[in-house]
């Protein structure tokens, strides 16, 4: 589906393949030369010199996960159908498991801290046609403090029965997902039993 090239430290490429959950292909690319077009995308570290030619982006020095997250998600977001593309929360006060999904297929995902999401939020620019949250009361506490963080980049918040989603845990786990992570894959694929309309545009 999308083929990533990354140039730079090992350690940041490592980073960004421990992110990949989907039909992404991600390799480490050597080559001075790049060329990337159709559904390739160039990612270059901050002090690389190469040539790069159609969808590169360029990395700073202290990129983190979630940075390479945002731009996982934005490139995504340009190339795919937004109208398939979902974000599923499993939220917590310590630990918050997010996944980008597209078509019911988990491409990203990853464990942040609340105020990593929130950065990740920030860091779209695009819409996805919704974002799933399970419900639970720190997800509340969120979503009062944060719901035009969320409006900035869906016009659907969805709220999710955590209860429904863990129907499906067993079976999404078997897609080797990390725990946080595979919760908020099932949060994603489960009907909403709250739909919160927003029609906010990002800035």
């Amino acid at each position: 589906m999308l083929e990533v090239s990354f140039i730079g430290r090992r350690s940041v490429f490592n980073e960004l393949s421990s992110i990949v959950t989907g039909p992404i292909s991600v390799k480490y690319a050597d080559s001075r030369v790049i060329r990337a077009v159709g559904n390739e995308v160039c990612i270059l570290d901050y002090y690389v010199d190469a040539d790069c030619s159609g969808n590169c982006v360029r990395v700073g020095r202290y990129v983190e996960p979630v940075e390479l997250m945002g731009i996982l998600t934005n490139v995504m977001v340009n190339m795919l159908n937004y109208e398939l593309i979902k974000m599923g929360i499993d939220y917590g006060t310590e630990r918050t498991g997010v996944v980008l999904v597209y078509d019911n297929t988990p491409l990203i995902g990853n464990i942040l801290t609340p105020v990593k999401l929130i950065k990740l939020i920030k860091l779209i620019n695009g819409r996805l046609s919704g974002v799933a949250i399970g419900d639970s009361p720190p997800a509340r506490r969120f979503l009062g403090i944060s719901i035009s963080d969320l409006c900035s980049i869906t016009d659907n918040v969805l709220v999710i029965d955590e209860l429904e989603s863990s129907r499906l845990r067993n079976w999404v786990s078997a897609n080797g997902l990390m725990d946080d992570v595979a919760d908020a894959y099932a949060i994603a694929l489960t009907k909403p039993k709250v739909v919160i309309k927003c029609t906010s545009s990002k800035d």
